[in-house]
């Protein structure tokens, strides 16, 4: 009878890919995955055999309201992203639990990212192995600050700026989670300050879906932190590029730079676009815009693509132009090219800044900050930069060399039939 597990993912596409792609590979090692998420989500695993749950809030739909827009261009300021968890996310998060509560099936084991991890009460509930899987460092460390809080504030600083943050945000959600466990699970409420520091105590195991050869499990870490490689998706078999788009990349003239902001909105998408479209033009590169093909139509400078998968399109690229999400950056490293970061908020300011300190791409340009100009000047320097681009090629063959999912699968399944073991022992 093949093991169960469920994974909670809450947030954007980018957040929920890379555990859709964990739970496809759980599947294939005979795995009976249910996977979790909001509903617009579901394609990331259908026609694989993994069970995907749909619950609400959509994320997508919260980011589209007056103070979702304001959440985007907040940076990596804490006390604006706090204030939007408060006013917005606080509400939202009665629905997911009410949610989770009705889809979620008994299982052996919980992986739950970031934001769920309200989740891991379901893993207590049943009484079974739990891990968080992450895009982010979660564990504070003396030796970098935590992303989404901006620079390095000193050893000590780093280790209790992450403990600040992970208590600004437990705060918002204390009583609404403890409800929950108390009054649908039957458990006993966390405590005033969390159950992080018991966690810590414990060395509850975390996946981190990023490479080690992009940030390596710093040495404070105990080796319950598990830096495991990236979780991308393949491209889909059978899946072909539209004519058009196979046309214009085959077609005679400058090098072809993708850019694309994936979920992260603006007031004026038609202005944004005209502003990447300039940036090409004064850079003397064509372009695939990510976009709305009946909104920005195509010309022989930029071609529009409402989607197209990344494993497929980004080698074929000069360089990448992007919002800095973890997911979207492992996709351009990988493919070996520069990589020009635009960051709204939360861990993409930490993400734009460690791929210009790798060498793999320019200064990170933050969202409010973009212009025509500035986007220009740092596509030329992506495209034309030789140490740069000898860079992001040496990085992208260690990145391709790596198994991070794999990884990943083989941590779980140890853990489980260590889990199993124990069990025997003392029936």
């Amino acid at each position: 009878m093949s093991k169960k597990i469920t994974i909670v993912s809450v947030g954007l596409r980018g957040d929920v890919q890379p555990l859709a792609v964990l739970g496809v590979a759980l599947k294939n090692r005979g795995f009976d995955v249910q996977l979790i998420g909001a509903a617009r989500y579901a394609d990331t695993v259908r026609g694989t055999g993994v069970v995907y749950s749909a619950v609400e809030p959509d994320p997508d739909e919260l980011l589209a309201t007056s103070g979702g827009r304001r959440l985007l261009v907040c940076g990596d300021n804490p006390v604006a992203f706090a204030r939007w968890m408060r006013q917005v996310g606080g509400p939202a998060a009665d629905r997911l639990f009410r949610g989770i509560s009705t889809v979620a099936r008994p299982s052996d084991c919980v992986i739950y990212s970031p934001l769920a991890v309200p989740a891991q009460s379901l893993a207590e509930y049943w009484d079974v192995p739990s891990f968080a899987a992450s895009f982010v460092p979660l564990r504070p460390t003396r030796h970098f600050s935590p992303s989404g809080l901006g620079r390095s504030l000193g050893p000590l600083g780093n280790v209790w700026s992450l403990r600040l943050a992970e208590q600004v945000i437990w705060q918002v959600f204390r009583r609404r989670v403890n409800a929950w466990r108390t009054g649908v699970l039957g458990l006993s409420p966390w405590p005033l300050t969390g159950p992080f520091g018991e966690w810590r105590r414990q060395s509850r195991p975390t996946l981190y879906c990023y490479s080690p050869s992009v940030l390596p499990a710093p040495p404070d870490w105990p080796s319950s932190e598990h830096v495991t490689g990236y979780w991308l998706p393949d491209t889909p078999s059978g899946w072909e590029p539209p004519r058009e788009l196979a046309e214009f990349l085959d077609a005679q003239g400058p090098p072809v730079v993708y850019a694309g902001f994936g979920s992260m909105l603006t007031d004026d998408q038609r202005g944004r676009h005209e502003l990447v479209r300039g940036a090409f033009r004064q850079a003397g590169v064509r372009g695939v815009l990510l976009g709305d093909p009946e909104v920005t139509p195509s010309d022989d400078l930029v071609h529009v693509v409402p989607s197209v998968p990344h494993s497929w399109l980004f080698p074929r690229m000069a360089a990448v132009v992007h919002h800095g999400g973890a997911s979207t950056v492992g996709a351009g490293l990988t493919a070996g090219i520069p990589t020009v970061v635009c960051p709204h908020f939360f861990d993409q300011p930490f993400w734009g800044s460690l791929v210009h300190r790798l060498g793999a791409g320019p200064s990170p340009i933050p969202a409010p900050e973009l212009t025509t100009r500035n986007l220009a000047g740092a596509i030329v320097r992506a495209v034309n930069d030789r140490d740069m681009r000898r860079r992001a090629e040496w990085l992208g063959r260690r990145l391709r060399a790596e198994s991070g999912v794999e990884t990943a699968c083989d941590i779980v399944e140890r853990s489980l039939e260590r889990a199993r073991s124990r069990v025997a022992l003392t029936s």
